[in-house]
Order: structure tokens, then sequence, then C-alpha cells
């Protein structure tokens, strides 16, 4: 028994770590596969431009391991590899207000262009007459948030010119080959809304977990001067609405100890996502049904520079996946983004948000749905002299609010104004 102990202590031993290196033109992924616990994959500095491998990431991880980028390695995503697709995605959960959610998408899409339709309920039928509803459609699957350079589009995102539209509870056409059907016509409510995305599959750099895993990756260390950049001009980019999105980096299910330091993360829908899993029945508001959860925890991610100038920072929690998320620090990043640069999301208990320098198109930190524990402390928000605060707490209708974080000495640095709470 003890010759065994012994024996499994020099397996961890980190003397005994190998150091893998990866050329340009190399194939990480085979690399990683290959690795033992406890080795150190390292990039060379060069372009190491790949398409997706397993879970749709350019290298996943599933033991632990340390993954070096040398200063002047730039991990990329290579051009084309996500396309505009013809399947649908509806978005419904934004808002938990709905008496009725039955809508459903058929038709053939066009594929011109990624877009979003938008659909309100606009009148509730009485003395026998049917609920009407409204649409629109936006010809762009960018954020309209924030300050950046936009496409130019004939229309406005959440517009919807076409209105007062009876429901028969037969297929009704839109526009560019879609058509929806309602399952009953009668029943909603007004104001009830539904999103639908066109748009390209999401893509990851490196990925951690991949949602389900039974057993707990452990141990996991991303460091380095080097760069991940999820190319996204060259990419058909998911919708911002979308359950699944771009991101340099993706923490997903039983995923223990990880700490992503030093790298820069660029050209994507987000720079670093964290969140757990939940195999139950979607309820509204944030519950779910009997079902497995698969929980993340003790995630660091630290004095790490985002540069996303159509996108958005740090994913901390997610309602479209509802698994737990604990332990969670972000300290000492430097964050430049179009929308919101740190986002404390759903089922997050416990977190730091602290130390960070912000210049943000849109909100700089933003506790949006239910989480817990946090503090938020010392952050800058730069280059903004419109006097917004630089955290704000709150929640779609519907949606249990965040508990109020610990704030302490958040600045904006043009308009001295302190954190506050916005309802």
């Amino acid at each position: 028994m003890i010759r065994l102990l012994m024996l499994c202590l020099c397996l961890f031993n980190p003397l005994m770590a190998a150091e893998l290196l990866v050329q340009p033109g190399d194939q990480p992924q085979n690399i990683a596969d290959r690795a033992s616990p406890g080795d150190r994959i390292v990039f060379l500095p060069g372009l190491h431009q790949h398409g997706l491998a397993r879970h749709r990431a350019m290298l996943y991880i599933d033991k632990p391991l340390e993954i070096e980028l040398r200063e002047g390695a730039i991990l990329k995503l290579a051009d084309g590899e996500t396309r505009l697709e013809a399947r649908p995605e509806i978005t419904t959960d934004q808002d938990a207000g709905k008496k009725l959610d039955d809508l459903e998408v058929g038709g053939e899409f066009d594929l011109v262009q990624p877009c979003i339709f938008t659909i309100d309920i606009d009148g509730e039928g009485s003395d026998g007459s049917v609920d009407t509803f409204a649409w629109g459609v936006f010809d762009s699957v960018d954020n309209p948030d924030g300050h950046f350079e936009k496409a130019k589009t004939t229309t406005a995102f959440r517009e919807t010119p076409h209105q007062r539209i009876p429901i028969t509870g037969d297929w009704q056409e839109l526009a560019k080959g879609v058509t929806i059907r309602f399952g009953s016509t009668t029943g909603h409510n007004k104001g009830s809304r539904w999103f639908i995305t066109y748009d390209g599959p999401e893509a990851y750099g490196i990925r951690i977990g991949h949602g389900q895993q039974q057993e707990t990756i452990q141990n996991v260390r991303l460091f380095g001067k080097g760069t991940i950049d999820m190319n996204s001009s060259r990419n058909v980019q998911p919708g911002f609405l979308v359950k699944n999105i771009n991101s340099c980096v993706l923490v997903h299910g039983r995923v223990q100890h990880v700490v992503v330091e030093g790298i820069t993360m660029t050209n994507s829908n987000r720079s670093v996502m964290c969140y757990g899993h939940h195999t139950g029945e979607f309820l509204p508001g944030g519950k779910t049904g009997p079902g497995e959860s698969f929980d993340a925890e003790d995630i660091e991610i630290v004095r790490t520079r985002t540069i996303n100038p159509r996108g958005a920072g740090h994913l901390l929690g997610h309602p479209s996946f509802r698994g737990s998320l604990r332990n969670v620090r972000c300290h000492q990043n430097h964050i430049e983004t179009a929308v919101t640069a740190i986002e404390p999301n759903f089922n997050l208990d416990g977190y730091e948000v602290i130390g960070n320098v912000i210049k943000s198109g849109g909100l700089a930190i933003h506790c949006w749905r239910h989480s817990r524990g946090g503090t938020i402390a010392d952050n800058l928000l730069i280059d903004d002299n419109s006097g917004k605060p630089v955290v704000v707490v709150n929640a779609p209708r519907g949606w249990q609010p965040p508990e109020p974080p610990i704030l302490r000495n958040n600045r904006n640095h043009l308009s001295e104004v302190k954190a506050a709470k916005a309802e």
C-alpha cells in the first residue's frame, strides 16, 4: 500500500512533468490528448491558426495541465470556420413574464445575411376575437448597445413595424423565407416577446469541460503573454441573444481550480465565460425541474487583457445552463469592450471583482439576474464622461434580482462617479 501511494505521488510530482512544445503548424489538440496530467503545453511564438477540434474548440482540456502562450504566440481561429446557418434559435427566457410560450419557427431562411426577428404580442383577444402580434427584423446579430462602429442596417433592433396581425394558428409568413406559428390563437399576454436569431455557430479558443462530464476536471492553468484571437471579422458570429456564443476561454461544468492569467484575448463575443450545467427542465424565472447539476468552482481570472472592439468581456454564470458557479475571482484585469465588460450572472455564489481597469462602450460591471456573496471593489472605469455608474445591479422581468454585492471605491475616472446600485 505504501509503495502504491509513493507511485501515485511520483506520477503527480511537478518535477517529473514534461514540457510539450507547440510549433506553429502543429496540431495542439493532438499534443494535449497525448499529454500526461501535470504536463505543460507551450505555444511558441508565431501564428497558430486552427479550425475547431473537440467540443468546438481549437483546444479542449480534460485533465490537469498548464498551457503557456509565450510572448508572440497567437492562437487564432481559421478564416471561414463558422458560416451562416439556416437553423434558427428562439430566445424566450430573457423575459419570464409570459403566460404562453408556444411560438414555432418554420420556412426556409434565405441565408443572405445574419439577422434577428422580434415578435411581440401587441393585442389580447376578447369576446371571441384572437390575439394579435407585431414583428420586425434587424439585419445584423451585433449587439446594438454600446458605442462602436456598426454595420448600416435598414431596420433597428426590437422595432416591430408590422403590427396588429391576427394569430391564425397556422403558419404565417414574415420575411426572408421565415414563417412562424403559435400553438394557440388566444391566451397570450400583451408584451410577451420572442427573438428569432439566424447566425453562425459557436466556437471557442481554449475550452475546459464540455458541461456534462462526470469526472471533475481540476488544476488547469492558462497563462503567458500570448494572445487568443477568435477572428470575428472573418467568421460569422453567433448572435448576442443566443445560448451559445464565442469566447476565447470557456470553463464549463464540473471544473475546479482554474487560473487564467496574463494572456490577451481579442475579437470574440466574450473573452472568458464560466458556468455550470443542469440537465433538468428549465422553468420560468430561473428555476429547474429534477435533474443533475454539474457545478464549476474556484476560478481565477487575473492580470489578463481583453481587447474586444465589437464584443463583451467576462461572463460569470449563465441562465441558459443553470448549473452553479462558486468562488470566482476576477482581479486586476484590463478590459476594453464594446458592451458589458464584466457580468456576474445567474447562479453565481461567492465572487470578487477587484482592481480592474475598464473601458466599455456599454456597462462596466453588470450584476444581471440572481447572484450572491459578491464583493466589487477598487475598479476604475476610464474614458467615460457620461457619469454612468461603474456597477449596475438588476434583473429582467420575472427573474430574481441579485443580492446586493459589497461595493467599495469603484470610480468613473472622468466623471468621478462612485459605483451605485441602479434598479
